[in-house]
């Protein structure tokens, strides 16, 4: 699966897109944990104090926010492609 990465997480990973190989049947959350494991720094970005998905961090699957589909509960495949912003603010 291809993950990208934009604005100030890129340089946390230190590429702009990655490969990250899945277990059949993985969801957002899977992923998530897999980034966090792979970059503990992404944690803040992507975790708030309990747990649950950070408003610090945006996550699109397929061009669409996770938030309008089903969360960290969203499948995944291979074929899918996954980005992931931090807030953006401005005018």
């Amino acid at each position: 699966m291809k993950v990208s990465f934009y604005a100030t997480l890129r340089p946390i990973v230190g590429e702009r897109t990655v490969e990250l190989p899945l277990p059949e049947g993985a969801t957002v959350g899977a992923l998530v944990v897999e980034l966090a494991r792979r970059w503990p720094a992404l944690c803040e970005h992507l975790f708030d104090d309990e747990g649950r998905l950070s408003r610090r961090v945006n996550l699109f699957v397929d061009g669409r926010n996770v938030r309008w589909l089903q969360g960290m509960e969203t499948p995944l495949s291979p074929d899918r492609t996954v980005d992931v912003f931090p807030p953006v603010a401005g005018g």
